[in-house]
């Protein structure tokens, strides 16, 4: 018997039984896979499927006291400064251009102030949802790590100037946060009296420091250990 008179022989074995097995074993495959990908927390983009690891869900009260311990931690970083203002920039995808590129923006998530001061005026508007591409002193952060500038040294016909004038910011002082090589956060000093980049010379680490604290505060939600320290 010849395959082919196999297969007239058999064929409403092959129809009801060896297809409906093929697809069962399909369906299990494909979703054996998406499971690895998600509880491993891979990330799949291809011309035909995304995948993405689904973001852990914490009660409201762990957000609460996540918040509460990053608040803390640029309180200390500021009060150490003597700084005006402390704030925690977050780096994030706002979208796609239509040619595919992604819109890489900035938003301002955490802010504390000095006793008698105000963060930024209009920070729900004027710092929320930016491009980064339109705010140099962002794009200087991220291309150097560490970056310390003058409001009084940028360029005269940049609308951030004009923006920092307005909220009496004289110096800062910006250090990147990232994540296996990809820009994550920016912590933020502004000062509005002045400052030089001296001020800072042997006391980078402990910038460092408070930074790698909040980046970790914010991705591991409420850890009581901070509290304890």
């Amino acid at each position: 018997m010849n395959s082919w008179e196999f297969l007239n022989a058999n064929i409403w074995i092959m129809i009801f039984v060896a297809l409906p097995m093929i697809f069962v074993l399909l369906f299990l495959t494909i979703w054996a896979t998406i499971l690895l990908i998600k509880t491993q927390k891979l990330f799949v983009n291809t011309k035909w499927v995304q995948v993405k690891p689904e973001d852990p869900k914490l009660p409201l009260i762990d957000y609460i006291v996540r918040d509460k311990l990053v608040y803390g931690q640029l309180h200390l970083l500021r009060d150490h400064f003597s700084a005006h203002v402390a704030c925690v920039i977050s780096l994030h995808n706002g979208g796609k251009f239509n040619n595919g590129l992604s819109v890489q923006k900035w938003t301002l998530t955490h802010d504390c102030a000095a006793d008698g001061h105000i963060t930024f005026y209009n920070k729900g508007l004027k710092f929320k949802e930016q491009l980064v591409s339109q705010s140099e002193w962002i794009v200087e952060c991220i291309s150097k790590d560490e970056f310390f500038f003058s409001v009084e040294h940028m360029d005269e016909s940049s609308a951030w100037r004009r923006e920092f004038v307005r909220n009496a910011i004289q110096h800062a002082f910006l250090r990147l946060v990232e994540t296996d090589e990809n820009p994550e956060l920016v912590i933020g000093l502004f000062f509005r009296n002045q400052k030089s980049e001296e001020d800072f010379k042997f006391s980078k680490h402990i910038i460092r420091e408070y930074s790698d604290r909040i980046s970790s505060i914010l991705k591991t939600g409420a850890d009581q250990s901070w509290q304890e320290n």
